[in-house]
């Protein structure tokens, strides 16, 4: 019975390691140029989203394993944070000048052309609007 549920496993998990890359950064600069720029602005809300909501689920994880056992030294949470590419908007957002910066940030580095776009996304964002403690 085990046997035959590793290999199962095996093709679910390339699976989700093929679908993780659904936009390269091919398709991304290719969105930035169009006349339309809502798909790349729902995009790179989607990115926003996504790492603001992993966030606040890593800090709330933990609390939580703080208050359970030992706490977390803070450099920990912080290092965690910056290998997460993480970036901190002020308010208000200026979608235009996000956007811009995402797709700068594409036009200026070709290798990550290829590259996971959301990955480079926050790459970009990261480097515009890092946290100002990490």
């Amino acid at each position: 019975m085990r046997i035959a549920i590793i290999p199962a496993l095996l093709v679910w998990a390339a699976a989700s390691a093929s679908a993780a890359q659904l936009i390269d950064g091919n398709r991304a600069l290719k969105e930035c140029a169009a006349d339309d720029k809502s798909s790349i602005d729902f995009f790179i809300a989607g990115v926003v989203d996504t790492s603001t909501n992993d966030k606040q689920a890593l800090v709330s994880k933990s609390l939580q394993y703080s208050m359970a056992t030992t706490p977390i030294p803070a450099d920990l949470t912080r290092g965690i944070l910056k290998e997460m590419r993480s970036f901190c908007l002020k308010e208000p957002v200026d979608w235009e000048q996000i956007r811009n910066t995402v797709c700068n940030y594409l036009k200026s580095n070709t290798k990550v052309l290829n590259a996971s776009a959301a990955k480079s996304a926050a790459e970009a964002l990261h480097a515009a609007y890092p946290c100002k403690n990490g």
